[in-house]
C-alpha cells in the first residue's frame, strides 16, 4: 500500500496489485457519487427494506442536488475508489468536528459514509477507504472517528471491529417509515 498526499493536500492512495486508485472527489462528481451512493446502499440493505421506502430514503439521501451540497461543504471529504479502468468501484466521506449522538469526544470526525461495490469485497477496497479516512481525520487533527452501522448488519459490524471501532452507544436512523436502529461505533486515531 502507497499513501501520497494529492496536490490539495489530502492523502491518495494507490494500490497497483488490484489497479485501484482512490481520489478525493470533486464538485464535478456530484453525479457520480450520487448514482455510486445510491447503488451502494441498496446492495447492502435493500434486501431487508421494502421497495417503497428505500425509494423514498435514496431520493432523499442520494440525489445530485445533496452530493453537490455534500462536495461542497469545507467539513466534508469524499474520496472515491477506481479500478484500473477508471470505473467507481467505491467510496467514503469524512465529517470533520461531527460529535457523536452519545457521548463527548475531545476532537472527533465522522466516517459518514463506506461502501464498496460487492464484487470487490474481500479485495482491499474497504481497508484501502477506511486507511485513507483515517489518515486524513489525523491530519485534521481528529482525536477520535465515529461511525453509525445499522444493528442488523453484521458483515458492516465485524469489518468496523476488524479496524479497530467499538460499540459506545445507539441512535434512531428513518429509512423511508421505517424506523431503525444503528450501533455508534468509535476508533480512537490518537
Amino acid at each position: 500500500m502507497r499513501h501520497e498526499l494529492s496536490a490539495s493536500g489530502h492523502p491518495v492512495a494507490s494500490f497497483l496489485e488490484f489497479m485501484l486508485h482512490i481520489r478525493l472527489a470533486t464538485a464535478a462528481d456530484a453525479a457520480l457519487v450520487a448514482r455510486l451512493g445510491a447503488a451502494l446502499f441498496a446492495q447492502a440493505v435493500a434486501e431487508r427494506n421494502s421497495a417503497e421506502d428505500m425509494r423514498d430514503y435514496l431520493t432523499h439521501a442520494f440525489g445530485e442536488s445533496v452530493q453537490a451540497r455534500e462536495l461542497a461543504d469545507t467539513n466534508m471529504r469524499t474520496w472515491i475508489a477506481e479500478d484500473g479502468d477508471g470505473v467507481a468501484v467505491g467510496y467514503v466521506q469524512l465529517r470533520q468536528e461531527s460529535q457523536p449522538p452519545v457521548g463527548s469526544l475531545q476532537r472527533p470526525a465522522e466516517l459518514a459514509r463506506i461502501y464498496s461495490d460487492a464484487r470487490w469485497h474481500g479485495r482491499g477496497v474497504g481497508p484501502a477507504l477506511l486507511e485513507t479516512c483515517v489518515a486524513a481525520a489525523r491530519a485534521a487533527g481528529a482525536t477520535d472517528l465515529w461511525l453509525a452501522v445499522w444493528k442488523l448488519n453484521p458483515r458492516g459490524i465485524a469489518f468496523y471491529e476488524k479496524h479497530g471501532f467499538r460499540i459506545v452507544g445507539q441512535q434512531i436512523f428513518q429509512l423511508g417509515t421505517e424506523t431503525q436502529t444503528d450501533w455508534v461505533m468509535v476508533r480512537s486515531l490518537r
